[in-house]
């Protein structure tokens, strides 16, 4: 294996399938790759002795690759760049070094760069009349290019209402048909900012860009689309898979250890890229869950699978600083690729033009010592300072979020934990908001919300950090100056409830201890179980119900719902009233809160008939009716309020859950704790 590099980076560590390097002298191609988690663009080919070479240059975030003849296009941070191939046919450039060490037969050198602006530019191509079309993922839409512009907007998906710098859907891959813009990927269909980060599991969609309209549904991040001997080509990326579609349905010929991006064809081959799942938009996936429940770990590299069988062929894997890859090109009839960068002087000195015989390398020259700070190079990342160790961590600046409200605050759903989102679908903020931010650089870090319930009262409903910033005293910070916020403003208490979780355990419950906030106290306690298990408990039988009582279903009487009883997804087949003698005495309501998945919601009898057990004979009716429905998940929970039936679930149902937790609740008095610091 052998790498090279022009810059300073430790070398690339790659782990190949043994015949990889054959096989690609035996097709006579080479493969070009980007990977805007370190800046870099490489080229992977074969050597003479049959191990495989990497040769990689620096750019400032790049992304989408497009190749065709001795062109490549690449999007970058905030530019475009198009790279030209300066050798003749037959024409080689470099020493060489040995037989097994070949010249370059291909040298691309950046050409043009066109100034996109930081666009978040995924995927590059050219249509039949040679005009570059980029997926211009920020503002949601297909783009071209313009001297007059940094973009023009040329198609935008029909549920965009405006195109703004929000990735509202995340639209990410583009494949042409005949030359001309066919299919699109997005992650969701959503139009507000990020809201795409809250449907990562099953909200991706294609759309058909010809005739504006949704062709396929329930994707999880599809990446990626390419039109390819008459099919339409897709990576599922949420779940591993490379598949195609087919009657508006996803079919995977092929499972991939790793989160894919990046797809390209040669013959009846496809190479697919592979990424770990290292940022917060990864977790929680599919992918996630199949490969923990198969032993393994998700890899970074690329799959070369066969398209008639769905059998992987051959593998490459990236080990160490390259943990993910964004895109993947084919360079067919290309033995050695190589592109000059724009750190060594080769991009100053080689030089070509009409009749020249070749490329020409001008005489070096002398660099006058420069007066001022050296500008950056357009293109390459900035330079990371060399610091001390004490000051390796990033300033993080706190500011408050002034005049939030429900409708601003959604643009932070994916910095709130829990989701916000989520919560104002059942619990609308009736106070006033009040929000801090941490950020880094301009980005925001870190966020905390909070909610006024009254004058003297407020509530934090939501504190979220970034993963990577965690374990940096942020989140203390954060919840620290809200409290000194709301002190400020006349509050005396602050309340907080979460449900327990590894994060709140480790994380969270410590910070409160630390802020002196009040021991936490459980006030709910749920479970989760599937139809299947709890139909084999006994006591669903046990307790049947004298010909005194009639169930019936509350919807169908047409009787009002009590309280504090949400009508939104309310499911009638399992929410059923109690009669005693034509007078009802009790209920339990039901709620679907997932396609395979019931709540239920409220259990109520009156007094003298739950001591004989009468709320259990009822409870046990709607699972029983959810059982032989098929709808195969339920959950629920109790409050610390009703002893008795907590003690019956503790002692019945516990056996038969698959999950369960706790819902605490903690405060905190601040006004006293602020004057006591004052005096």
């Amino acid at each position: 294996m052998q790498t090279t590099s022009a810059n300073s980076t430790p070398a690339l560590k790659i782990a190949a399938s043994q015949e990889f390097s054959f096989w690609l002298a035996q097709q006579n191609l080479s493969l070009a790759c980007t990977t805007y988690q370190t800046n870099r663009l490489f080229f992977v080919s074969s050597q003479a002795n049959g191990h495989l070479k990497v040769h990689e240059r620096l750019f400032d975030k790049p992304m989408g690759l497009y190749a065709a003849g001795s062109t490549l296009y690449m999007s970058t941070r905030y530019q475009l760049w198009h790279f030209e191939n300066l050798l003749e046919a037959g024409e080689r450039y470099g020493e060489c070094v040995s037989e097994a060490l070949l010249q370059a037969d291909r040298l691309y050198v950046p050409r043009t760069a066109y100034t996109t602006g930081d666009v978040n530019a995924h995927e590059v191509v050219l249509d039949d009349v040679g005009k570059v079309i980029f997926v211009n993922t920020d503002f949601s839409c297909l783009a071209s290019l313009s001297p007059d512009y940094n973009f023009v907007p040329i198609w935008q998906p029909p549920f965009i209402s405006k195109l703004v710098a929000e990735d509202r859907c995340h639209l990410n891959g583009l494949a042409m048909v005949e030359g001309k813009p066919g299919y699109v990927t997005a992650c969701s269909t959503t139009d507000t900012a990020a809201g795409w980060r809250n449907h990562r599991l099953d909200g991706g969609v294609v759309i058909d860009v010809v005739h504006n309209e949704i062709i396929a549904t329930g994707l999880s991040m599809p990446h990626s689309p390419r039109w390819y001997q008459g099919k339409l080509w897709l990576l599922n990326s949420g779940t591993g898979e490379l598949g195609y579609i087919q009657d508006n349905q996803f079919h995977p010929i092929t499972f991939c250890p790793g989160f894919v991006r990046g797809l390209a064809f040669w013959q009846n081959f496809a190479f697919v890229g592979l990424s770990q799942l290292r940022s917060q938009s990864f977790i929680g996936l599919t992918l996630e869950k199949r490969l923990i429940a198969q032993g393994n770990r998700p890899q970074c590299g690329l799959m070369v699978i066969d398209l008639q069988t769905g059998t992987p062929l051959h593998w490459l894997y990236f080990q160490g600083v390259i943990e993910e890859l964004f895109d993947v090109v084919v360079l067919p009839g290309v033995r050695q690729p190589q592109a000059i960068g724009l750190q060594s002087d080769e991009i100053q000195r080689l030089v070509t033009f009409p009749n020249s015989g070749g490329i020409v390398t001008t005489k070096p020259t002398a660099h006058r010592p420069s007066l001022g700070t050296a500008a950056p190079v357009a293109g390459l990342p900035s330079p990371k300072p060399i610091v001390e160790a004490q000051a390796l961590r990033p300033e993080v600046k706190y500011q408050q979020v002034y005049h939030l409200n429900a409708s601003n605050a959604l643009t932070y759903n994916h910095l709130t934990y829990p989701n916000l989102q989520k919560r104002w679908r059942t619990q609308p903020p009736q106070g006033e908001l009040i929000g801090l931010s941490a950020s880094v650089g301009g980005a925001i870090v870190g966020f905390a919300i909070s909610e006024r319930l009254n004058p003297q009262q407020a509530e934090i409903i939501s504190l979220f950090v970034l993963s990577e910033y965690r374990r940096q005293g942020i989140g203390t910070r954060l919840l620290a100056y809200l409290e000194r916020e709301l002190a400020q403003q006349g509050c005396f208490e602050i309340i907080l409830s979460y449900q327990t979780s590894v994060l709140t355990n480790v994380a969270l419950e410590p910070l409160l201890k630390k802020l002196h906030w009040q021991p936490p106290q459980t006030n709910l306690v749920l479970g989760k179980t599937a139809t299947e298990k709890i139909a084999s408990a006994p006591w669903l039988d046990k307790y049947p119900l004298p010909p005194a009582f009639e169930v019936f279903p509350w919807l169908e009487a047409g009787l009002s719902l009590p309280p504090g009883v949400e009508e939104h997804r309310l499911e009638p087949l399992y929410s059923l009233g109690l009669r005693y003698r034509r007078e009802v005495i009790g209920w339990v309501f039901t709620h679907r809160v997932a396609p395979d998945t019931i709540r239920y919601t409220t259990l109520s009898i009156a007094e003298p008939f739950g001591k004989k057990g009468r709320g259990v004979s009822l409870l046990a009716e709607a699972i029983r009716r959810q059982v032989e429905s098929g709808v195969p998940y339920l959950t629920g929970s109790v409050s610390h309020c009703y002893p008795r039936l907590l003690q019956f679930v503790q002692r019945h149902l516990t056996p038969y859950l698959t999950g369960v937790g706790e819902v605490r609740q903690t405060s905190k008095l601040i006004n006293r704790t602020f004057e006591s610091r004052e005096n």
